[in-house]
């Protein structure tokens, strides 16, 4: 038997805490871990969309946002946008002293996709609108104008144009540029020859259904968009000939990710130009066509000569960090404790388990051995 006053008690690890204890300490850890994981939770959930913002006096007094399934478009329009990076859609009505204007703003992935539904929404007869902003293409007709600022393309319908609409457009461009994203356009505009260009002609496209939009003279699936292909599509018009008919050309400009896919394609499209009223030339990535109508075969050939390709070595210094990167901090010191924390109960739970199986099922000559009792004297304690 253990003598009176011992601190040890036969069948009790001397280690190990009270069971109302170790409730405590497990409801507590279980606690911690539930809490780390809804701020994990609450710190990955995605931020919400960008809105349009009111601007030079006007008020939004309803807005819808579409979605995906359609884009609330008709289906040719959709399956351009699509091939774009369209995000979301917000339509929305504004009003200001007694005025009512209705805006559509496009959300998509980058500034080209935004160009590119510039460029297919543009009528030809629209002009040229100041927005008083580099690099934000703008075109304006009627009573409707349609601008860019970065991955936006705002299309907005007036009741009327007044002294102010080109003021009150560049204020919203400026509003929107705090979430306007990075504004690097497509360069495949800066290739195409000026001389003979039609203005409002061009057509940037990413995909077959915008291709088959604008282009009618080659087949979509012959120009690479399964290749990441992007194409620019432009008029020319050479006035009359001799003949006096008149004398036009279209160019489609392809851009390929490598030389190697451009001289595969190229020699695709010089079979297909074999029977057909097309030529094409290669000059680096890009690959040029032209078909040509009432034009002679020195016309098209210029337009040819006049693509050529300039490699360009564009280096991008580092973005430092703001406090936009404090919540992916946070969460990810989160993140790191709340794994320490779920190993460090893991490797408890494993070494407990080990530690009772090794009691119940080892010789008891490789069990640790009991303690000695040690004899109490009892002098604190009178007789």
């Amino acid at each position: 038997m253990t003598p009176a006053g011992c601190p040890y008690n036969r069948g009790v690890s001397p280690l190990q805490p009270p069971l109302g204890e170790m409730s405590r300490w497990t409801r507590r850890v279980i606690f911690v871990l539930a809490l780390l994981g809804g701020v994990a939770v609450i710190a990955a959930a995605p931020p919400p969309l960008p809105r349009l913002p009111n601007f030079d006096g006007w008020q939004k007094t309803a807005s819808t946002e579409a979605v995906h399934s359609g884009w609330g478009l008709p289906r040719a329009d959709a399956n351009v946008m699509d091939e774009l990076g369209l995000s979301s859609i917000e339509r929305a009505t504004y009003r200001f002293n007694g005025r009512t204007i209705h805006l559509q703003g496009y959300r998509f992935g980058d500034a080209g996709g935004a160009y590119g539904a510039f460029t297919y929404y543009r009528p030809e007869n629209f002009q040229a609108f100041d927005l008083g902003q580099p690099r934000a293409p703008a075109a304006a007709g009627d009573t409707t104008i349609l601008f860019t600022r970065g991955d936006w393309l705002i299309r907005v319908q007036m009741d009327q144009l007044t002294a102010m609409t080109a003021s009150q457009m560049q204020e919203l461009a400026r509003r929107l540029s705090a979430t306007a994203g990075p504004s690097q356009l497509p360069a495949l505009p800066y290739y195409l020859p000026r001389k003979g260009l039609v203005p409002g002609s061009l057509h940037f496209v990413r995909g077959p259904a915008g291709f088959a939009a604008a282009c009618t003279w080659v087949a979509p699936g012959a120009v690479g968009f399964n290749k990441s292909a992007e194409a620019m599509i432009a008029s020319y018009d050479f006035g009359t000939n001799t003949g006096g008919t008149e004398a036009t050309a279209q160019m489609v400009l392809l851009d390929l990710p490598t030389p190697d896919l451009a001289r595969t394609y190229l020699a695709q499209l010089e079979r297909l130009s074999s029977g057909a009223a097309f030529q094409v030339r290669r000059s680096g990535t890009l690959l040029a066509l032209v078909h040509a109508t009432g034009a002679s075969a020195s016309q098209a050939a210029g337009l040819l000569q006049a693509v050529n390709w300039d490699a360009e070595i564009t280096m991008v210094p580092p973005v430092p960090e703001s406090l936009g990167a404090l919540p992916g901090l946070i969460l990810g010191i989160f993140v790191l404790c709340g794994l320490i924390m779920g190993v460090a109960v893991v490797v408890g739970l494993l070494s407990g388990a080990l530690w009772a199986w090794a009691d119940k099922l080892l010789p008891r000559r490789f069990q640790h051995p009991e303690r000695e009792a040690f004899i109490s004297l009892h002098l604190g304690q009178r007789p």
